[in-house]
């Protein structure tokens, strides 16, 4: 009797979903390999009643991409008992040497013993699961069934007759001990290719806590996902901060295992230089000294190609609500935070005490505020800052204490108070929005790296990575990790009256994207955020047609103030061409000089911030104006 493949696919289906499988989408299991080896390396097969055509099959459905679904293959006669039918209604074939060939009615009993038995000696040997095993992927198990000495042990639940002594096997053949009836199995030889798990390090990483803890395992559980991937683990280490994440792909053959070394930016640099990781994390920009020393192994690692911005970090300074008190400076900061302010009456506020409340040595956050505010001003945390592991815990604490201060990632602010902040006591107080860091307005705002050499094939896992990193939908991961992302919206800012009213005039009937543009230190040179952030503007003008641009340039004050007005609309010029090359036409491009300011002039961080170049579009409800000006 003949039957095709797609036939015995079917009544597999039905096998498995009758004991309990989900439903199974025939459709895509005969055309779909992934899927089919997902089902097929999650069951027990020795534990199906399956014919011997299906388990001929068996490996063709693990490994072939295109099954022939017509194909005609033979189709053993098999026993079907019935359930509750008593076993010794069916007359079994004892071997000796006074029995006569069995009555053709009586064979599809012996065949499907013969199948019980194959599948109980031979399958025990493999199993197929997502059991791992550490053999060279073409090895083979060949596996042989002795018909002298295999008894097959009928169902507990079936009544059995008993068996005659003189039809017993001898003893030498070392028959296993039934107390019911035997059967033989003729000789069977059958190779199965045994599927291996092939584990594999495609590239190691290391640095920067903030970027390692949290925001680098879940992009790359994010990349290998896009890609596939059906399962990732991070295998935690008795170092904190030295983990490993385990990607599984498609089929459960094989699994990719990163390294992510997370103990501090400096250590990433050092790893490159010693040969131990393939990407370095920093919360920081490389150093100057860094350069230098790895630039002749890995090229130039300040190049647009090798230092990838992928996400932004900002922190809100937290009080207690009650408190009156609405805007600090990051001088303020550190001394309330090392304790040499203690009372908030030095400040203008209440008679009361000052609670210090901060994240823990672990965090990412203590890293963050530890380095744009003690470190910056030379001083410590106070010893009698209460530390909180829990961002949640600590807002809620913050909320409930009278008198207290603590920082903490955007997302939970909850019922406290966020403060705004300046870069000293001249600069322009700024809230934290997200808004305000991904524009890098609020003082208290960091760009996080990926460093990558120049060494790394552009058709590695490392290369494809940084590029998820960057996309769009990497961005994304970004934000749902609670650093901020690059993705472009716009919006419309609130307009103080401590902004110049030109300024305002020139921007009330406009919105403004989420990015400025800046330049490398002195010149007039996009810096590589900034040329990242051309190719994001085009993406957002692509899906928001026929709007109208404007691009406002802006100065430090040091100098003569015209000068100054006439660099800002120089950098304003510089942006305008760099998207008139790329078919983004620009309807009005200004300079405003050192208006506006965003952060103190007496320092240098605070005079490049404050070169910059912002860009605004009409709202969908007014055009930004009715004609072009130049």
């Amino acid at each position: 009797m003949k039957t095709t493949i797609f036939d015995l696919i079917w009544k597999l289906k039905r096998t498995l979903e009758a004991q309990g499988h989900e439903k199974i989408d025939l459709h895509r299991f005969t055309h779909d390999k992934n899927y089919r080896q997902d089902i097929l390396l999650n069951i027990d097969i020795s534990e199906l009643p399956i014919s011997n055509a299906l388990k001929e099959i068996y490996t063709d459905l693990l490994t072939e991409d295109d099954l022939k679904l017509i194909k005609e293959v033979e189709l053993p006669a098999e026993a079907i008992q019935q359930q509750g039918t008593p076993l010794s209604k069916v007359e079994p074939q004892i071997i000796s040497e006074n029995t006569s060939p069995p009555n053709s009615r009586n064979t599809p009993i012996y065949a499907g013993l013969t199948i019980i038995a194959f599948l109980v000696l031979g399958f025990n040997f493999f199993q197929f699961s997502n059991t791992t095993r550490e053999t060279p992927i073409n090895d083979h198990i060949t596996v042989q069934i002795n018909p002298l000495n295999t008894t097959v042990k009928p169902p507990e639940s079936t009544a059995t007759k008993p068996v005659k002594e003189s039809n017993r096997l001898p003893s030498s053949t070392h028959q296993s001990e039934l107390p019911t009836q035997q059967t033989t199995v003729k000789p069977l030889i059958k190779k199965i290719p045994i599927l291996e798990t092939i584990k594999t390090i495609p590239f190691r990483i290391q640095g920067s806590n903030t970027i390692g803890e949290v925001l680098a395992p879940e992009l790359i559980k994010a990349f290998y996902k896009s890609e596939g991937a059906t399962n990732a683990t991070l295998i935690k280490s008795e170092v904190t901060v030295e983990n490993n994440l385990e990607i599984t792909h498609s089929g459960g053959t094989r699994v990719s295992s990163i390294p992510i070394h997370a103990h501090g930016s400096s250590t990433g640099f050092k790893a490159l230089n010693n040969n131990d990781t393939d990407l370095a994390m920093a919360s920081r920009r490389i150093k100057e000294k860094e350069v230098k020393l790895l630039e002749r192994r890995y090229g130039n690692l300040r190049s647009k190609s090798t230092e990838h911005i992928i996400g932004m970090d900002g922190l809100a300074v937290i009080i207690n609500p009650s408190n009156p008190i609405n805007s600090l400076s990051t001088e303020q900061l550190a001394q309330l935070f090392s304790g040499n302010i203690s009372n908030w009456q030095e400040l203008g506020g209440r008679n009361e005490p000052v609670k210090i409340f901060a994240r823990d040595g672990n965090s990412g956050t203590w890293d963050s505020f530890k380095a744009m505010v003690l470190k910056k001003h030379g001083v410590k945390l106070s010893l009698s800052a209460k530390r909180i592991e829990s961002s949640v815990e600590l807002s809620e604490s913050v909320s409930q204490t009278q008198g207290s201060i603590g920082f903490i990632g955007l997302p939970y602010v909850l019922r406290a108070k966020a403060l705004a902040i300046s870069d000293d006591k001249k600069g322009q107080p700024i809230f934290p929005t997200s808004f305000t860091v991904t524009t890098e307005d609020y003082p208290l705002v960091r760009r996080l790296y990926i460093y990558e050499p120049t060494t790394i094939n552009t058709q590695s896992d490392a290369h494809r990575f940084i590029r998820f990193a960057l996309s769009q939908k990497g961005q994304d991961v970004v934000k749902k990790a609670g650093f901020i992302s690059q993705n472009i919206y716009k919006t419309t800012p609130v307009l103080t009256r401590t902004l110049p009213q030109q300024y305002i005039n020139t921007v009330k009937n406009a919105q403004r994207l989420s990015l400025n543009f800046r330049f490398h230190s002195s010149t007039f040179i996009l810096d590589n955020k900034a040329e990242r952030d051309l190719e994001r503007v085009i993406q957002f003008f692509e899906t928001h047609p026929g709007q109208q641009a404007m691009l406002i340039g802006f100065s430090d004050s040091i100098g003569d103030t015209k000068k100054n007005a006439a660099l800002s609309l120089q950098r304003a010029k510089t942006v305008e061409q760099a998207l008139l090359s790329r078919g983004i036409n620009i309807q009005r491009t200004l300079g405003l000089g050192e208006m506006a300011p965003i952060a103190s002039n007496q320092t240098k961080a605070g005079r490049e911030r404050n070169r910059r170049v912002e860009i605004w579009v009409g709202s969908d409800r007014q055009p930004l104006f009715d004609t072009a000006i130049r």
